[in-house]
């Protein structure tokens, strides 16, 4: 007897271990992973890579792409993304309110092109929500570029040959031999600052997008107490174009005056774009067709700098620029952010509204179908709990009438053996 229960708890013990251990493998299949297209790209090439899912269930996703402008070109992908310089943004709800889950799919899928590969990374985060607006996982990952010389230099040729035309007079790199210069190089941002305590000469490098356009710099040398503009002006190879662009080197014994940053940029009850940070120099906004005026808050950094705004009233249908000048404490250091505001018309106004007015509609089926969900778990959840305790009442009834039955066994066996005695 002592065997046979051994026998049965040991059996018990290696089940539990098994059915926990099934849970866990189970557990780690539900996942997020990323995949690429191809391994070996070349400049001018374009390669995708995409984010899969497999054994879970997605109704909302948001993911966030960060990759190097100057290397990569951002060529596709999912209709809801928005590309903001150097990161991409996608975001996607399930519009039934989660009656269809992407569930073991290719979730979305990535295009770039390369302009030029070097030792590069790009970083992808994201996170994955359930139909009851849970989350269900986080995820981080990343694609790292390797270069070698061989495939460089290949490559650069052909793209130069094939797509850059002889009219082009834009920059494909531009770079100091000194860390600080702001903001981040783009071909087609002009202007761009520097301070130093005690340089007095940049080596500045200068790479055309056409190789054989000509380039000439000035000014980067003998720098003076003040301002010290380096200008790199870009001539097509027909010459029949012109690129200009500067460097506004401030020399000075005490960087804290020539602070001229900006703390906070901003236009009340507008949005720009992008979110504002102090090394970020052109925004674009969108103001409704009935916005002539705009109120901007400008603030510096230094108390005693000063901000001076050029534009922001009697808006015109369309573009128009708005020139915020900040100006350091030393009285000559400045920097200047643009802000280029479109103001629709009436048609464009309309159209826009009926957009929002039908997302609005898009929203509040969404959540009236998440109000009927949880009415109807809550309900489920009420059932689920009288059903256990009318189990609980079975199982104590049966135990009690086991007990009984037990008891007037017992009793009648015990009144024969007094009979028969």
């Amino acid at each position: 007897m002592k065997k046979n229960i051994f026998c049965l708890v040991f059996l018990l013990i290696i089940l539990g271990i098994y059915i926990k251990s099934f849970a866990i493998q189970n557990e780690n299949l539900d996942s997020v992973y990323l995949q690429t297209t191809n391994t070996e790209i070349k400049n001018g090439e374009a390669f995708s890579f995409t984010i899969n899912l497999a054994n879970i269930d997605v109704v909302a996703f948001d993911l966030q792409i960060y990759f190097n402008n100057e290397l990569l070109e951002y060529v596709s992908g999912p209709e809801n993304t928005n590309v903001i310089g150097n990161k991409i943004i996608t975001v996607w709800y399930d519009e039934t309110g989660g009656e269809n889950p992407k569930q073991n799919c290719e979730l979305v899928k990535y295009t770039f092109k390369v302009k030029e590969i070097r030792n590069e990374y790009i970083a992808i985060q994201g996170e994955f929500y359930d139909a009851e607006g849970v989350k269900v996982q986080s995820f981080t990952d990343g694609i790292e570029m390797i270069a070698n010389e061989e495939t460089k230099t290949e490559t650069i040729e052909i793209s130069e040959e094939s797509e850059v035309t002889s009219n082009h007079s834009k920059l494909k790199n531009l770079r100091l031999n000194h860390e600080g210069m702001t903001p981040v190089f783009s071909p087609d941002i002009t202007e761009y600052y520097f301070l130093t305590e005690n340089l007095s000469t940049l080596e500045v490098t200068a790479i055309p997008e056409n190789r054989n356009a000509n380039v000439t710099i000035t000014g980067n040398t003998n720098f003076k107490e003040g301002i010290n503009t380096i200008v790199i002006e870009v001539t097509s190879p027909d010459k029949t174009s012109k690129t200009q662009y500067t460097i506004s080197v401030t020399k000075t014994r005490d960087l804290e005056k020539a602070n001229a940053n900006l703390e906070t940029l901003a236009i009340e009850n507008v949005i720009i774009e992008p979110e504002f940070t102090n090394d970020i120099y052109q925004y674009d906004a969108i103001v409704s067709n009935t916005t002539e005026n705009l109120n901007i808050l400008a603030i510096p950094e230094k108390l005693n700098a000063k901000v001076e705004i050029a534009g922001g009233e009697n808006l015109q249908f369309g573009n128009n620029e708005i020139h915020i000048t900040s100006i350091a404490e030393n009285g000559y250091t400045t920097k200047q952010y643009k802000i280029n505001v479109y103001r629709r018309d009436e048609e464009e106004q309309r159209i826009a509204d009926e957009e929002q007015q039908l997302n609005i509609q898009k929203l509040n089926t969404i959540l009236e179908k998440q109000d009927e969900g949880e009415e109807q778990s809550q309900s489920e959840n009420h059932v689920i709990k009288n059903m256990k305790e009318n189990i609980w009442f079975v199982i104590i009834y049966l135990i009690f009438t086991i007990i009984i039955v037990i008891l007037v066994v017992y009793k009648i066996r015990k009144n024969k053996k007094r009979k028969n005695g």
